[in-house]
């Protein structure tokens, strides 16, 4: 999708924030995503990669589908859910695509209500997100694109590794894209085992 027409998608919300295109970083990163392969992405997680990870996101859901979630993105922890949350509000208040947080600090009953009335992306630790699953609280059929945050603070907690992995049995043939911004003793066996097969990038 070019600038201009995702910033259309967004009425002119990118215009107004000052971008005038994508950067260097974000075109690489929109080209790994529109190829549709598994990827382990090198980089460092500033706003230019943020932002980034924004656009691909609204590009495989860019519209309402049926209340369908077509991304999933996984986040280490409740903070950082709630951080990447409240980072996608600036940018999707004009348009109809749903954002819902799946943290486990809130209610589990409300999360599990606001996803099933319609949320295009869901943004979540992976103990919230595993709670709901086990719940039958997301759908996974429609799922397009999984996002994998800060992989190498998530390789560290062999409990956080197992939710992740057992979400991933029942994932569709979907897009994974996992972020780390290095390496882990425990990083390649993790991507091995919730991809069957994937790439690795830096940018």
């Amino acid at each position: 999708m070019k600038f201009e027409e995702l910033n259309h998608r967004l009425e002119n919300t990118l215009i107004e924030l000052g971008l005038e295109g994508y950067t260097e970083r974000q075109q690489k990163l929109i080209k790994l995503s529109k190829q549709g392969k598994n990827q382990l992405i090198f980089a460092t997680p500033d706003q230019d990669l943020i932002d980034g990870m924004h656009f691909i996101s609204f590009m495989r859901a860019p519209e309402m589908l049926e209340g369908s979630p077509r991304v999933l993105w996984i986040t280490p922890s409740w903070e950082s859910a709630r951080e990447k949350v409240k980072s996608f509000h600036h940018l999707m208040k004009r348009t109809d695509v749903t954002i819902e947080l799946a943290d486990d600090k809130s209610k589990i009953i409300e999360q599990r209500n606001a996803i099933f009335e319609g949320a295009e992306i869901i943004i979540g630790n992976p103990k919230r997100l595993l709670e709901l699953y086990n719940q039958n609280g997301i759908h996974m059929n429609q799922l397009s694109l999984v996002i994998i945050d800060q992989a190498e603070i998530i390789c560290k907690n062999p409990i956080t590794i197992q939710s992740i992995k057992r979400i991933a049995e029942s994932l569709p043939k979907c897009q994974k894209l996992i972020f780390s911004e290095g390496t882990h003793a425990r990083l390649e066996t993790f991507c091995e085992d919730i991809c069957i097969f994937y790439e690795t990038s830096e940018i």
